[in-house]
């Protein structure tokens, strides 16, 4: 594995579907949870490594960037975690939005939470999945 370019998690996800192939335990549609939740990555931070962005809207949160230059660009931020390794750029702009930005109007944090729950309730919605009970 060259350490400059990891695996992708498609190219992970491939390389399990191989595997199961290989032993005889591909399955059909509909298959139990348990193998569906094999191809899945382990949620971890997106990683963006060596981009160049020149003016444009780049979504932080959640993102973990590895030598990138940010120039001219909008720097969307909406909290949560964000790494910077080695990065560097100038003219910029820091931009929050959404959950942050409410936090830093100075919103009470029962505010925030109530429209976190309803926007993610929409996504759900949105993505067809069930809505657990209490939400």
């Amino acid at each position: 594995m060259n350490p400059e370019n990891p695996p992708t998690d498609s190219d992970k996800a491939e390389a399990k579907m191989d595997d199961q192939e290989e032993n005889g335990d591909a399955g059909e549609a509909g298959e139990s949870p348990s193998t569906e939740e094999s191809l899945r990555p382990e949620p971890a931070l997106e990683q963006v490594q060596g981009r160049e962005f020149l003016s444009e809207n780049v979504s932080i949160s959640g993102r973990h960037f590895i030598r990138c230059s940010f120039n001219f660009c909008n720097l969307i931020y909406s909290g949560g975690p964000v790494g910077l390794v080695e990065c560097g750029g100038v003219n910029n702009r820091l931009v929050e939005v959404g959950p942050m930005q409410e936090a830093l109007k100075g919103l009470a944090g029962d505010v925030i939470r109530e429209k976190m729950i309803r926007y993610w309730k929409e996504v759900r919605t949105g993505l067809h999945l069930d809505v657990p009970q209490g939400f």
